[in-house]
């Protein structure tokens, strides 16, 4: 095991110590960025990464360790990775050495190149550095991030490892050696204070689709991955329907479609009778069939489909919102024959429709969440209206129906969770979010369960419509959430899966991807993986298993602040 120099290390120390340990006090207020709690202390290294002298002396530490394992690739997560790569491979220059460096953004571009990762990537072996390690999140994200560019870190260096138990677990199922400057926290006069951690489950990325063409500049749901059997049906920005094989993703076919507009098929394919249903935004729906792609039927039937179809068997009806370029009636809600795509009514509406419907079985009608700013049920056969409830602002996608009370869930861009009576449309509540949302609810434990654009996951009690709880996921929630193997699941676009069990409200997993999952999660039929796609046109299959125990780490934990405390905590 190599040892550091202590002088510099005791300097880096010092220079630490007077920058960045920040105590609260009654001039200085820390707050957590989880809950928005009162902390007593601070470790905020950007002052020294700031700091030149103290540059210098991280980068000629990190060289001292990994000269001899040179060519290698220095990278991180931004923003503490910028001045610190920088720092790494300018060393590096000067002492002749083989390295290059790279950039992970938080966030992809939604412009230009639209790059989630900036610097030229080689073969070569790659070391993760951050500026503190803790529950390891952030380097969770970097790690996924290089997944797709089948680059898998070496070596992890931070100059503070916070030596906890969430630490300890990511990198036990990481298997990766950690190189900290420092993990005895104490030296700074700080200790952590134990907390209960409820992760039970852990992930493993088992394949990644990945169709090429999607625009980073929408990062909002998109076409939804749809599972039937052994296949998954996807639209993609490239305006092409593809099927996969769930077992290993290879592509089985692809029907490919036009579009005169940056959106391709953002409808969500629909399956019935070994036929798939979705539109397209050059106005076009279709009608596939689902073993080898080829066209049934097709009709053009407006401008532009953004909207997912519903069906209904039984009426041998599918509903759909249209939009159109129309001056007087710029949208749409339909029905169709499902047989032979022949149109058998319409309701105008004054705007571009991006809405979809959802079936209310005890009164045989279809309820859909409109642009117009309202909610509106029809009778499904004829298309009578039946109630209409206007709202603020617009419905972009299905609502969620409470079948033993009699209720339908909207979420709308107003950031408010909608409550009617589905048989009169009578509002029973409306909760407010601080965002827009863009969700079908989820109801189910006696709860509503809805994210929003405010980055919040709301929890509401069935019975009072009150939130019962506010889950902080740092990230907007446009993933619809579901009920798989007993738990709620739902993405972020910060790129994680969560499983949250309903009767604890306790968050059990996470798994990390590189992009925003703004779509439902799927799992396969025994349960034990799950789809989850991104904005970018692709789909992870994700292995879930119970988390294994830190008791006996599998690696080797290297540290180099081996020097008694000098401050207490």
């Amino acid at each position: 095991m190599t040892s550091f120099d202590s002088t510099r290390l005791n300097r880096l120390a010092d220079i630490i110590q007077k920058k960045s340990v920040v105590h609260a006090d009654e001039a200085t207020r820390i707050m957590d960025k989880r809950d928005g709690r009162a902390l007593s202390w601070l470790i905020d290294l950007r002052p020294v990464m700031m700091d030149s002298e103290a540059l210098d002396i991280i980068s000629d530490l990190f060289w001292d360790h990994y000269q001899d394992r040179c060519p290698v690739q220095v990278g991180g997560m931004e923003v503490a990775a910028v001045p610190l790569v920088t720092a790494l491979i300018m060393k590096a220059r000067q002492r002749g050495l083989d390295a290059t460096g790279f950039l992970i953004r938080k966030d992809r571009k939604t412009y230009g190149l639209g790059k989630l990762i900036e610097g030229h990537l080689n073969s070569h072996p790659v070391i993760l550095v951050d500026d503190i390690m803790n529950s390891g999140s952030s380097l969770e994200k970097a790690w996924a991030s290089l997944m797709p560019e089948n680059l898998t870190p070496r070596d992890v260096f931070v100059v503070i490892d916070y030596d906890s138990k969430a630490g300890h677990q990511w990198r036990a199922e990481k298997n990766v050696p950690v190189v900290s400057l420092f993990n005895d926290i104490s030296r700074f006069g700080v200790s952590l204070t134990p907390t209960e951690n409820h992760i039970k489950y852990s992930y493993k990325i088992l394949w990644r689709y990945y169709k090429p063409g999607a625009f980073a500049f929408n990062v909002v749901p998109k076409s939804t991955p749809l599972l039937v059997g052994d296949r998954i049906y996807m639209g993609t920005e490239k305006a092409t329907m593809v099927c996969i094989n769930r077992l290993n993703g290879e592509l089985i076919w692809e029907y490919e479609t036009k579009t005169v507009i940056q959106k391709g098929i953002w409808s969500s394919p629909q399956h019935h009778n070994g036929r798939i249903y979705f539109g397209n935004y050059n106005g076009v729906m279709f009608c596939l069939n689902a073993q080898d792609g080829s066209l049934i039927w097709k009709n053009p039937c407006c401008d532009f489909i953004g909207s997912t179809p519903l069906l209904v068997p039984k009426h041998n009806l599918l509903y759909i919102g249209l939009e159109s370029q129309r001056p007087r009636m710029m949208g749409g809600n339909a029905a169709f024959r499902m047989d032979t795509g022949e149109r058998v009514w319409e309701v105008g509406q004054k705007k571009y429709q991006h809405g979809s419907a959802v079936y209310y079985e005890p009164q045989d009608s279809v309820i859909f969440g409109n642009a117009d700013h309202d909610l509106t049920a029809y009778e499904a056969k004829t298309g009578k209206l039946i109630w209409k409830h206007d709202t603020v602002r617009s419905h972009k996608y299905p609502p969620a129906i409470d079948l033993p009370r009699k209720r339908v869930v909207s979420t709308s861009f107003d950031g408010n969770i909608y409550v009617l009576n589905a048989e009169t449309g009578e509002r029973l509540a409306a909760i407010q979010t601080d965002d827009i949302c863009y969700t079908t609810p989820l109801v189910t434990h006696n709860r509503i369960y809805a994210g929003s654009g405010d980055k919040f996951f709301y929890v509401i009690n069935s019975e009072t419509l009150e939130v019962e709880k506010k889950i902080n996921c740092y990230a907007r929630v446009y993933s619809s959430p579901r009920l798989i193997n007993g738990h709620v699941v739902f993405g972020t676009n910060g790129g994680q899966i969560v499983e949250l069990d309903p009767e604890t409200l306790q968050i059990v997993g996470k798994a990390q991807v590189p992009d925003a999952v703004t779509n439902a999660v799927s799992v396969s039929p025994d349960g034990k993986i799950l789809y989850a796609s991104t904005h970018m046109n692709e789909i992870y299959a994700i292995e879930c298993e119970p988390l294994r125990g830190t008791s006996q780490p599998r690696i080797e934990i290297i540290h180099h602040d081996k020097k008694p405390s000098t401050s207490g905590t």
